[in-house]
């Protein structure tokens, strides 16, 4: 037996590509039965596109829901290692061992990541100095950067997660795992959810087959019942005209005897 593929990029890329323009379907909240139908055809969608990318893996619909839920959160925890190296830290210019694409799937939900920016993909920066001895004179001077990994976002000091007048701390584990159980409960609600949807369906199916055996059989009976009355109105008739033709040879003997 083969073993299983490993995700690759290109697959990682579509998922957030899909999940950045339908971010209802990204957070695990609960639905409603028609949110829950609506969520499961948007992840079986998203399911045709990452198992069509060639050499990727392959999951079901729900597979890939909870790959996307494990992902972010192992996002999350590498972001919030990060803000506390960097808070233990002294240094400048600190390396945040995040790649362009955990960036954009911690945006999408928007938590523990507002002060992480994705990286600059020009080659150059343009700074501008103002002249001292002149109002409207600018100075500009480029200053060439040097070659960055692109699965490597380098952090000057101006753009530390902290800031001069505020001190952004990391979550505690025990808010880490709060989160996980928060989205197991979210999940075990939407299969709850989804279940009773299922249940209506079959009820409501149920019930169309005892309407139309319902149907079915009144109009058997109003059909034997119209049967019956035809052959009750034949034997009256039938009745009637052999009492017809019984009263009728009385009638001309009688005339006879009474001529003669």
């Amino acid at each position: 037996m083969a073993p299983p593929r490993k995700i690759i990029k290109r697959q990682l890329e579509i998922l957030v590509d899909y999940l950045e323009e339908n971010k209802d379907i990204s957070g695990g909240t609960p639905f409603s039965p028609v949110g829950l139908h609506a969520a499961k055809v948007k992840w079986t969608m998203v399911a045709k596109k990452l198992n069509a990318v060639e050499n990727g893996a392959q999951k079901s619909p729900e597979g890939w829901k909870k790959y996307w839920f494990e992902w972010r959160h192992k996002c999350r925890k590498k972001a919030a290692n990060i803000q506390q190296n960097q808070l233990n830290s002294s240094g400048s210019g600190q390396k945040i061992m995040l790649n362009e694409i955990e960036l954009r799937a911690l945006n999408i939900n928007g938590n523990g990541c507002e002060r992480i920016e994705p990286p600059v993909p020009s080659s150059k920066k343009l700074e501008i100095f103002l002249s001292e001895d002149s109002d409207s004179e600018h100075q500009l001077k480029i200053v060439e950067d040097q070659d960055q990994d692109t699965d490597e976002v380098k952090v000057p000091p101006k753009r530390r997660l902290t800031t001069e007048n505020s001190t952004v701390t990391p979550p505690p584990e025990w808010a880490m795992d709060l989160e996980d159980r928060r989205i197991a409960a979210e999940e075990r609600i939407a299969k709850a959810l989804e279940s009773i949807a299922n249940m209506m369906q079959v009820q409501e199916g149920r019930r169309c087959i005892i309407e139309e055996r319902i149907v079915e059989t009144l109009t058997a009976i109003a059909g034997n019942l119209q049967g019956l009355n035809c052959g009750a109105n034949q034997k009256n008739s039938l009745q009637h005209l052999q009492q017809t033709s019984h009263d009728q040879p009385e009638t001309s003997s009688m005339k006879d005897v009474i001529f003669l």
